[in-house]
This record gives structure tokens, C-alpha cells and sequence, in this order.
């Protein structure tokens, strides 16, 4: 669990939307991973002061978010005491009822650490009602091609459903960053509203970045159901299966059609070799020009 150059950029971008980060709260106590030039580079970037880190073994995210975000009160909230996390609670346990920290925070940071907790809705759920009214949630969270980091990689379809208006959020924005490439972001599609699934198959290490606004107390949530099963006409309309294409029929009268379609995923996985991601599901955003000042 940490702050990344990602990461980093991403609280930047947050706060070019508005977002407080006077009362922060981090899911784990999150350590900072970004060498001192990058951090240089940032600040200059973002016209900011330099970063002032204390001597330690680890550096952690209390100075950065105080410094150059504005923070007055930031917390951790942790399992476990080792790493000396203010607020001591097991996210896969709901959050005690009528303590100080519920709907407490202007935003809770959940940078790497809900895949590594078993019951997610649990954990979310808490996030949310740590989160004031007006506040928001930060998710940085794998997303494809890190199978074995945690318990689970996240799509972007949970996050537009969970954040959904009728539940009392907003959506503010979702990308898609690759490890291998910290120049640019993806923004990504909702399937919600080009009702349609959103997918991605590629080679590279890929993360989800979620910047959510509370608009209300949710109170008591449905399970989410995907947007395909779940919206209008998807719903009301009858299933067929697809009629075969012009082009498979005559393979498929020729007993050929499967190796033609594992050519072609070879095909297809030969080209997600590259950093792009297909459009129109994901436009690509330069972060430099999205956040400089």
C-alpha cells in the first residue's frame, strides 16, 4: 500500500476538481514510492513548494498530504498496529456505529488495499460511511494483469454501479493507468452509458483510478447487478443466440471456424502488446497537459 506517481497525480487531479483533502483518512498507512525527482519534478509541474519529508526508514504520506494537499487532520486507519496507523479496525468488519469517524472525512484514499481484504462489500461499504456528505473516495486499485497481488482485480463496470446517482454518489471520474507508461492515463467509457461492456485484454499491468463524490447518506444498498443484466431493454428483450457471420459460415461449413478463431486471438493478443488501449471504450489522456498550472 502506497503513493505511487500515479497515485500521486491522480490527488492531484483531484484537487484541480474541487476536491478537499483538509480531513484525509488512507485505508492502510499509506508509504510514499516516488524517487526524489520525480517529486521534484512535480513540484515544479505544480508550482509547488518543496516537499519537506522527515528523516525515516519509510517515508510515509502524512507530509505529502499536509504540504501540497492542505491537509489539517490526516489519519490511517490499519488492522493492525505495526505500522502505526492511528485508527485500529479490520475492514472486513463493519465500522462500529456512533463513533467520532463516521462520515468524518473530506476523502478516504483506498490506494492498494481493498484487494487484499476479503470481503469487499464490507470494506467499501466502510469506506462510504467514513466519507462526509460533499466528501469523496479515492480508489487505486489493480485492474488486469496483476492475478495473485490480492484477493481480487477490479473493473471499472463495479465501480460506475456502485457509484451509481440512485445511490447517492457521483462519478467524477475513472481511468485506467498502465505501470509501464506514466505519461499518460485512459479514461474510460461507462457501460452504464454506451450500454455495452467495456473491455480490455492486454499485456500490461493495469490499475483503476476512481474519484467518487458522496451526494447523500446511502442508507441501505441493493446488490449491484451488471449494467447489461440490469437496464431497460436488456432486460425486456428476448435472447438469441448470434447468428454466424458472413465470414464464419463458410469456415464453419468446412470444420474450420474454431482455428480461425484462435488465429485470431493470437492475433489479438499480438497487438494489445502495445501500451494503447482500443477506442472508443478508452481515450488516452496526457497527464502533464491535464495537470499543469
Amino acid at each position: 500500500m502506497g503513493i505511487d506517481l500515479h497515485n500521486l497525480n491522480f490527488l492531484a487531479h483531484a484537487q484541480d476538481l474541487g476536491v478537499s483533502f483538509e480531513r484525509t483518512l488512507a485505508i492502510g498507512r499509506q508509504a510514499l514510492f516516488v524517487e526524489d525527482r520525480a517529486l521534484q519534478a512535480h513540484a515544479q509541474l505544480r508550482k509547488l513548494p518543496p516537499l519537506q519529508m522527515p528523516p525515516a526508514p519509510v517515508p510515509y504520506f502524512e507530509p505529502l498530504i499536509e504540504q501540497w494537499f492542505g491537509g489539517r487532520q490526516v489519519d490511517a486507519v490499519d488492522a493492525s498496529p505495526y505500522e502505526n496507523a492511528r485508527l485500529i479496525h479490520d475492514m472486513n468488519l463493519p465500522w462500529p456505529e456512533g463513533t467520532d469517524a463516521r462520515g468524518h472525512y473530506d476523502a478516504v484514499l483506498d490506494f492498494g488495499c481493498l484487494e487484499h481484504v476479503f470481503n469487499f462489500p464490507v470494506a467499501w461499504r466502510n469506506c462510504v460511511d467514513l466519507c462526509r456528505v460533499g466528501g469523496h473516495v479515492l480508489h487505486a486499485l489493480p485492474a488486469n494483469n496483476l492475478s495473485g497481488h490480492g484477493f481480487y482485480q477490479f473493473s471499472p463496470e463495479l465501480f460506475f454501479n456502485l457509484y451509481q446517482p440512485a445511490h447517492g454518489f457521483e462519478v467524477r471520474a475513472v481511468f485506467f493507468a498502465l505501470r509501464a507508461d506514466e505519461q499518460h492515463w485512459w479514461r474510460v467509457a461507462s457501460p452504464l452509458v454506451v450500454r455495452r461492456r467495456v473491455n480490455l485484454c492486454n499485456s500490461h499491468e493495469v490499475y483503476v483510478l476512481v474519484l467518487a463524490r458522496k451526494l447523500h447518506e446511502p442508507g441501505v444498498l441493493p446488490a449491484p447487478q451488471q449494467s447489461d443484466y440490469a437496464q431497460g431493454d436488456w432486460v425486456e428483450a428476448a435472447a438469441a443466440p448470434p447468428a454466424p457471420s458472413r465470414w464464419q459460415r463458410p469456415l464453419a461449413a468446412v470444420g474450420a471456424l474454431d482455428t480461425a478463431r484462435r488465429m485470431r486471438a493470437r492475433w489479438q493478443a499480438l497487438k494489445a502488446a502495445g501500451l494503447s488501449l482500443p477506442a472508443p471504450d478508452y481515450e488516452r489522456v496526457r497527464i502533464a497537459a491535464l495537470l499543469a498550472r
